[in-house]
């Protein structure tokens, strides 16, 4: 859509009206194959007041967070907790382990908490039920520790022993605790919102009641493209303060800062079609001009190195997922499969690009490109309009968009798409996500 949004900023078109206009669509024709994944048994009982009454607030800030992101991650599966509830409050933190072997789990997860001067003394346990030992992990989860009673400040506490319990198994930390950056479509227009990766803590970032689009994330800033000064200009916004970044006469978008800091590439019409620019990331002045084709050159995104850079370009008929080095040379076309190829997200692990593609039914879903060798797997199918793929901090999960139950909304995938899971839970159309990092 990033791509379709370089004609919408001009034409006002909807990206979908725009790619539907041909009459016999040659859609990418790629199946979703699953293979036998056994998923890891895990007990997650709510948190235990150890000291005085319970508290709602704080078990669900414990051991509600812990039970989200582990259901996201996609390599548990959770156990039904009406069958050990009763067990689990009676034998405190010391796990009678019989008990949690004959209701078939692997690992249990158990949470105390007491009062502790202004705070919360908590205590969070990871054990392994087929060894009838706990796992001991890095500190600070090696021993209770004192966090204040503030609800953002538990769920982050539980966000990083999740990232652990991750680390434990895969190898790989968990991208719990970090944003995704997103565009909301409502009444008032399209403003920037930022979600939590489990979907909590959603709030707006601008409030401009126009039209704000096109967010990224990159050296603690938000780039992102509006209307409000007659636009499509570029803006930055950080800590509540935005500011005018790139505003060329024509179309300023897609600007996304590369890992390195050096450079922001985006997509300006300054000397007539829509081309790739490289910016200067203090000032946004125009360093290159990268890309000089008679089509549309869109929606650019960096390699993690920083010394390539993905696009998409019609130069050949239809748009289609292109590679150039960081100073515009070697630009090779990349996906040649399907008519209607947009929205690149380059994996952090440099591997693969995802990116939407248009099936042989007219629909849109996502797909991912090995960089080295053109092979494309697809992630989505036959669950409406799949869109706007990005990759999480680790490279192991993409967000994206979905209409599969009616309004777009915002999904999390693991990398092989075997586990989707809606985590936008507001009103409104979400759209275009960035995956901060």
């Amino acid at each position: 859509m990033r791509f379709l949004l370089a004609l919408g900023c001009i034409s006002l078109l909807l990206s979908h009206a725009y790619a539907q206009e041909e009459d016999e669509p040659k859609g990418l024709v790629v199946p979703v194959e699953y293979g036998n994944v056994v998923l890891y048994q895990m007990a997650v009982p709510d948190a235990i007041a150890l000291k005085g009454a319970g508290d709602k607030s704080v078990i669900e800030a414990l051991s509600g967070t812990v039970q989200r992101d582990l259901g996201i991650a996609g390599h548990y599966h959770l156990l039904d907790a009406n069958a050990f509830a009763t067990e689990s409050n009676s034998e405190g933190m010391k796990p009678r382990f019989n008990h949690w072997f004959n209701v078939g789990a692997q690992g249990l997860v158990k949470i105390g908490y007491e009062p502790s001067g202004d705070g919360l003394k908590v205590d969070m346990r990871l054990f392994s039920v087929d060894q009838a030992a706990r796992v001991t992990l890095p500190a600070p989860y090696d021993k209770a520790q004192v966090i204040a009673k503030d609800p953002a400040k538990l769920r982050a506490y539980a966000h990083g022993f999740v990232n652990e319990i991750m680390r434990f198994y895969t190898k790989t930390p968990g991208f719990f605790g970090s944003h995704i950056v997103f565009v909301k479509r409502t009444d008032q227009g399209k403003e920037i919102y930022q979600i939590s990766a489990d979907g909590q803590e959603e709030s707006a970032l601008t409030k401009s009641g126009g039209v704000n689009m096109l967010p990224s994330v990159g050296g603690g800033r938000v780039f992102f493209t509006s209307f409000r000064n007659g636009g499509p200009h570029l803006f930055t916004l950080q800590g509540g303060t935005v500011k005018p970044f790139s505003s060329f006469e024509g179309l300023n978008t897609g600007a996304v800062l590369s890992p390195n800091g050096k450079y922001v590439a985006a997509t300006l019409s300054k000397d007539g079609n829509p081309e790739i620019y490289l910016l200067d990331p203090q000032t946004g002045a125009t360093v290159k001009r990268l890309t000089n084709a008679w089509g549309i050159d869109a929606s650019p995104t960096w390699s993690p190195d920083s010394q390539q850079i993905a696009f998409v370009s019609d130069r050949h008929g239809s748009p289609q997922i292109w590679v150039m080095d960081v100073q515009g040379g070697n630009q090779r076309r990349l996906t040649f499969q399907g008519d209607y190829n947009q929205t690149p997200a380059w994996s952090p692990k440099g591997d693969k690009i995802a990116f939407t593609a248009r099936d042989e039914r007219n629909v849109f879903d996502i797909f991912t490109v090995n960089v080295a060798d053109g092979h494309i797997d697809r992630l989505t199918q036959n669950q409406g309009n799949n869109e706007e793929p990005t990759w999480s901090p680790d490279g192991n999960y993409i967000a994206f968009t979905s209409t599969r139950n009616g309004a777009s909304k915002l999904y999390v995938t693991t990398a092989d798409g075997r586990v989707q899971t809606e985590i936008s839970h507001g009103k409104g159309e979400y759209l275009t996500p960035y995956w901060g990092r």
